[in-house]
């Protein structure tokens, strides 16, 4: 009968790991053979097969798991036309679960941020079955599936992106910081936490600048703009008038230089 084995064993598996099932013949070379591999029932079509290997079995790899990986899992061979097969092995459980069941961003003192002023964001993972501990400035997790296992600690780096674009990467303090805000610093942002290859990102957040001051102003603007206007106006009248009466005197006083001079014949 093969027997069955999993890898990693005597710990957690989670999304985007890496999953081996090996599946051996005790005492037999796996050349000639074919393995295959049944999912929770036996009576339906396997899941995977190939080829034995030298040095006997195959292994059949979950590159990057998930969740719908999870189940009861049994290997057997078979070799020959028609096949002889052998008796399934002992059935091996996998548990794949969500690492992150949730990452929130969060910013201070608020989204509508002043021109010059600072703003932090901070970006904050929910981990199942496990917890996050802080420790020499890294986000550990700490994962305890069975009190009789050892601890496994994974590191948590977290990245920060606006408008899709990264802004910081691998932060292990979850914290991203602005000094002095300007229109540039504006956008959409979001955050992504990485541990191995368990990744999950948070939902989106706009950070905008604070347009009192510049409606102010505008609206002072304004303000100047429809009082010294129709003041503009009535200076301008007033100094065409005084144009106006200026050119009316100097042509009635060349009349009367006129008269005096010709005299009556």
């Amino acid at each position: 009968m093969p027997t069955l084995t999993v890898e990693p064993s005597g710990r957690q598996v989670y999304t985007e790991d890496t999953v081996s099932l090996a599946c051996q013949l005790p005492g037999l070379s796996g050349l000639g053979w074919q393995f295959y591999w049944h999912k929770d029932r036996q009576d339906t079509g396997p899941v995977e097969q190939m080829w034995g290997r030298v040095g006997g079995g195959a292994v059949y790899q979950l590159w990057r798991a998930s969740v719908t990986h999870t189940g009861q899992y049994w290997c057997r061979a078979g070799r020959g036309q028609p096949v002889f097969y052998t008796q399934y092995s002992q059935a091996v459980f996998v548990n794949v679960i969500e690492l992150f069941t949730s990452v929130t961003l969060s910013a201070s003192p608020s989204t509508v941020v002043k021109e010059g002023g600072a703003f932090n964001l901070t970006c904050e993972a929910q981990l199942s079955n496990c917890k996050l501990s802080q420790h020499h400035g890294n986000h550990s997790l700490h994962s305890h599936p069975d009190p009789d296992r050892n601890w496994t600690t994974v590191v948590v780096t977290f990245s920060f992106l606006r408008d899709g674009w990264p802004v910081a990467r691998d932060s292990v303090s979850g914290m991203y910081s602005v000094a002095r805000a300007s229109s540039c610093h504006m956008g959409t942002y979001s955050c992504v936490a990485r541990a191995g290859r368990a990744r999950r990102s948070s939902q989106e957040i706009s950070i905008t600048l604070d347009n009192l001051s510049l409606i102010l102003l505008t609206c002072f603007g304004t303000f100047l703009i429809l009082s010294v206007a129709p003041l503009a106006f009535f200076v301008r009248l007033y100094v065409m008038r005084l144009w106006q009466l200026r050119a009316r005197g100097q042509g009635e006083l060349q009349c009367n230089e006129c008269s005096t001079i010709q005299g009556p014949k």
